[in-house]
């Protein structure tokens, strides 16, 4: 061993021969002064010492680790306004003892609590509800009923604030730019919609003259026309409202539901048409056509969508449709700016209506034989490249739907699909995924449901107790 201060010091033991008891080295094998050998002394392993000098050396390693590891001091605090203490120029403390450790895990933020929805019932005086619709301001409701009239309620107290007649009742009704109320009657041998401007009770309905077999009618974004389709081949634009036919365009089957998109930049109708041999579905095509070209109709293109198709969706960006197909237990997903855009998928039996909720992730389809819901994931392939899927199951058999403005509920009303309904409540789905979120009870015969403008009420008409359920 060396020491600084001198020259080398030593510092060896020595212990007595053991044959002439003189003084010897420690560990020497033979006495320098007898001249004999000194019995081998017990000696540790040889795996041991590698094993002790191994220990050694790695707690030496951790040893000096702590020893030229720096703990850095934490940034200054944010200084609060108004807080006179805190200063930019203040040195910051040393953290304490107890935050000196691993970093704790950060809560997840709460979930939003499921909304509450109570349910009350409103009294219809005459005649029993078809269809029904939200004012615009969602103060009040319009009501068509099965005696060919048109009434409108107070939704907190249920008050007849106006009722007109009309020609024709009203199977479905549609409000066009928050003011026209068109009242769709189902009968093959009617040819005109009666629409109501409700801002002016005291004028008599104004009759488009579509054709036999009214199926449906929307409102264009222009903000004053409209277009109608009908079993009889034909889709009509109307100006409104003076209610002036401006274009008429024959296609070769009978067309219902009519859908307005959007596909490359420019605004497109879209008719689901269908055709029967014996009575029996024979084949179902969209025929989808700029509304502004010259002739009307002169852009159409044709595209197969099955069998029977029913109640469809549009997405939120207007590109695609989603259309359920009730005789082949499936539904297709078309997208409109793809030539080849055509996917199907399989859901539950006998679906009849489809929705695309949650900025086009999810789509619902209401599978009336089967008494379910299938909720579609439209971002997620399966590994056959299909669109995966998974059941839900309702508590009835389910007659309509109704988004709510931004599409993240769904309410179905589960009157089933006997003429006339027979069933009763309503059904709530919402989530991500999507699951039935609530259930509540409705008069009997649940026939069509409506959802307020701003989403916090839903209404439901029930046929058979002449009542209407509010949902708030």
């Amino acid at each position: 061993m060396r020491d600084d201060s001198g020259p080398v010091v030593e510092t060896l033991r020595r212990v007595p021969c053991t044959h002439c008891q003189r003084a010897i080295l420690e560990g020497a094998r033979k006495c320098k002064h007898c001249k004999k050998w000194q019995p081998e002394r017990p000696r540790a392993p040889r795996a041991a010492i590698v094993m002790l000098t191994t220990v050694l050396s790695v707690f030496s390693v951790i040893a000096t680790s702590h020893r030229t590891t720096t703990i850095e001091k934490a940034p200054p605090l944010t200084q609060l306004a108004g807080d006179a203490a805190s200063s930019s120029s203040a040195v910051p403390a040393e953290p304490s003892p107890a935050s000196v450790g691993p970093e704790q895990p950060r809560p997840e933020p709460p979930k939003p609590p499921k909304r509450a929805w109570r349910a009350r019932e409103l009294q219809v005086a005459d005649g029993r509800p078809l269809d029904l619709a939200f004012s615009k301001s969602g103060e009040s409701l319009f009501v068509s009923g099965d005696d060919a009239t048109l009434r409108e309620l107070r939704v907190d107290t249920g008050e007849m604030l106006h009722k007109a007649s009309t020609p024709a009742k009203g199977d479905r009704l549609r409000l066009l730019f928050g003011r026209y109320a068109a009242l769709i009657p189902l009968d093959p041998r009617v040819a005109r919609i009666p629409v109501l401007d409700v801002t002016k009770w005291d004028r008599d309905p104004m009759l488009l003259d579509v054709g036999l077999g009214p199926a449906d009618i929307v409102e264009l974004p222009d903000g004053s026309v409209v277009a109608s389709t009908t079993e009889a081949h034909r889709v009509t634009r109307f100006a409104m409202p003076s209610g002036r036919p401006l274009g008429d365009l024959v296609l070769p089957q009978s067309t219902g539901q009519v859908f307005v998109l959007r596909s490359e930049g420019r605004t497109q109708l879209a008719a689901v048409g269908r055709l029967a041999h014996a009575g029996r579905p024979a084949g179902a095509w969209l025929d989808v056509f700029d509304p502004d070209e010259s002739p009307f109709g002169a852009t159409r293109r044709s595209i197969a969508v099955g069998r029977e198709p029913r109640t469809g969706s549009a997405t939120t960006a207007g590109n695609a449709l989603f259309l359920p197909d009730f005789a082949s237990h499936a539904a297709t997903l078309v997208d409109l700016s793809n030539a080849s855009g055509k996917l199907s998928v399989d859901v539950g039996q006998g679906p009849i209506a489809a929705f695309v909720l949650a900025e086009d992730r999810w789509a619902v389809t209401l599978d009336a034989l089967g008494r379910t819901a299938t909720i579609v994931d439209l971002r997620r392939r399966t590994p056959s490249g299909g669109l995966a899927t998974r059941t839900l199951m309702l508590p009835g058999e389910p007659r309509s739907g109704a988004l709510s403005p931004d599409r993240r509920a769904l309410f179905v009303a589960m009157g089933g699909t006997e003429e006339p309904p027979r069933g009763q409540g309503v059904v709530v789905i919402a989530g991500d995924p999507p699951e039935v979120v609530h259930q509540a009870t409705t008069g009997s015969g649940a026939m069509a449901v409506a959802v307020s403008p701003d989403g916090a009420r839903a209404a439901v008409a029930n046929y058979l107790s002449k009542t209407i359920t509010i949902l708030e």
